[in-house]
């Protein structure tokens, strides 16, 4: 009980982040969610995020913007009709045709969605799993759209968050109106009074009592059984995670790094504040994932959201490394960018990018060599970025100062040395694969969409280094390969996974972003383009 209260004093020194309720205490209320014991901020963030695709809500009635915290206790206790409540994110324009949803509107009410119509197509995406056939995008989509249904099922009133410890661990969390199965009509009780105190605190809007009543519900519930609960440091650095946003901070510590370096670029004696900026942000993204790996438990395996946060992480590492080597400022310009891009993706996108912790499938759990091939061949898409982000400078060398041979032929030298270190972590990651595939399906190779597309990059670019390592491959054609050969990386990466969504990589499957990936990929073409019509006009 002593570490319980100390928990709440420290609580009680965190900023307020709602207008009139302080939502402090009640943040580190356990709730068993997901497989996994987790504080009720967590469950508040995640919810909105899976809902709405924001991290908070805007009330349409009134107009006012309530954290997730706040919408979530709306949610559990009931304090409006939520199947009425424009709550649930539609933006995939075919389906919402279907549905006969407005095409200008993104948020709708349960009841808009779950009709008869969507009934019907979800049987048929059932008929299809059963025949063990491909979903396409509209399956998908659909099927992602059930899921914000059953999400705002899973937390709209008291029966719903299990915050109930059980007396033991073979038994199962329960929802407050369960509490006498375990503990007796008195407790139940005591503990409803309480409930019905903190909620009628909440729908009155009264600070003090709110307050009062939120730290009585979180002591009553850990005094259950404090055994079953985790340890307060594990509920404390979730919370703190939720809080500080250190992925958010490394990106706009990359963005300062870049943007000294490019205003400094001329001075003498600032090469070091660009860099130190630079590593700074590289070392509050190493502790940010650092924290999402100690909360999660395990490394990054399970979706996009934490291969981008990997491969971001790891393309600043390689560029760490490689402008402590050359100290020519060129890895921070081309890289930082890049990995801002990324982690803004990340931290804003969280109906593409879901940012949650979830369970594990069973083919990813206990598994060593997946463990390995997972960041193994990311790594070799982060340094493919990196000679993405130097092929950028080089190519705006050849479009606005192509008579600097000297500079170009040193930045095609950057290029060639990121593009090694990229092919020797993704043939690494294939074979590792292999073995894993070998493990989880009985076979090392079985032509499957991801498998080959991870072949299909390796062989893009052995090309261009083979290439210029035999001098039938210029250097400008080097430049041009260290743009159009990260498409295929793009493909393996997100497109078999968002696009064609099949093959038995299916845990990594989502859906959204294609926009956004196409125009990428856009810009990238017609940025090449240019440079080879300017290199034809100076032949």
């Amino acid at each position: 009980m002593k570490y319980f209260l100390a928990l709440l004093l420290f609580a009680s020194t965190l900023p307020v982040r709602a207008d009139d309720l302080d939502f402090t205490a009640l943040r580190y209320l356990t709730v068993f969610k997901d497989v996994r014991k987790k504080p009720l901020d967590t469950v508040a963030l995640e919810t909105v995020r899976k809902l709405t695709g924001r991290s908070t809500w805007t009330d349409p009635a009134t107009g006012q913007k309530l954290e997730a915290m706040d919408a979530l206790l709306s949610m559990w206790l009931e304090t409006r009709e939520w199947s009425d409540t424009p709550v649930i994110l539609a933006t995939y324009e075919p389906l919402k045709k279907q549905l006969g949803l407005a095409l200008d509107q993104k948020l709708f009410t349960y009841k808009q969605i779950a009709t008869p119509k969507f009934e019907e197509i979800l049987q048929q995406i059932q008929a299809k799993e059963r025949r063990n056939a491909e979903l396409n995008r509209d399956d998908r989509e659909a099927r992602q759209l059930m899921q914000r249904l059953d999400t705002l099922g899973e937390v709209v009133g008291a029966e719903t968050l299990l915050v109930v410890p059980p007396p033991t661990t073979k038994d199962k969390w329960q929802p407050i109106p369960h509490t006498g199965e375990y503990y007796g009509e008195a407790v139940q009780t005591a503990l409803t009074k309480t409930f019905k105190d903190f909620a009628g605190a909440y729908i009155e809007r009264n600070p003090g009592a709110f307050s009062l009543a939120a730290q009585d519900l979180v002591k009553q519930l850990r005094a259950l059984n404090p055994a079953i609960f985790p340890p307060v440091k594990t509920i404390q650095r979730e919370v703190e995670f939720n809080a500080i946003h250190p992925f958010r901070k490394a990106w706009l510590l990359y963005a300062l790094a870049a943007l000294v370096t490019l205003v400094t670029w001329r001075m003498r004696g600032t090469y070091w504040i660009g860099f130190g900026a630079f590593v700074a942000g590289m070392l509050m993204h190493a502790y940010a994932f650092y924290l999402r790996l100690l909360i999660s438990g395990r490394p990054p395996v399970t979706n996009m959201y934490e291969s981008v946060v990997w491969v971001s992480f790891t393309a600043a590492l390689f560029a760490v490394i490689l402008e402590a080597i050359y100290r020519q400022r060129y890895y921070i310009v081309g890289v930082a960018p890049l990995s801002v891009v990324m982690l803004i993706l990340a931290d804003q996108f969280p109906a593409v990018l879901d940012p949650s912790i979830g369970p594990l499938m069973p083919v990813l759990r206990d598994n060593f060599w997946l463990t390995v091939h997972v960041p193994t061949i990311t790594a070799g898409y982060a340094a493919f970025m990196v000679a993405l982000g130097i092929g950028h400078i080089a190519l705006g060398y050849y479009l606005f100062a192509p008579g600097d041979r000297d500079r170009i032929r040193q930045l095609e030298k950057f290029i060639y040395r990121a593009m090694q270190i990229g092919v020797l972590c993704i043939a690494a990651g294939t074979i590792l694969g292999g073995i894993w595939a070998h493990y989880a399906w009985g076979r090392f190779w079985g032509w499957d969409p991801k498998e080959v597309w991870a072949l299909i990059t390796l062989l893009c670019y052995l090309v261009p280094l083979h290439g210029r390592l035999s001098g039938w491959l210029s250097n400008f054609a080097l430049t041009i390969a260290s743009v159009v050969c990260f498409l295929p990386v793009l493909m393996a990466w997100y497109g078999v996974n968002f696009i064609l969504g099949t093959g038995k990589h299916s845990y990594g499957f989502g859906v959204g972003g294609f926009s956004y990936a196409l125009t990428f990929v856009a810009f990238e073409l017609t940025l090449v383009a240019v440079a080879l019509f300017r290199r034809k006009q100076h032949a």
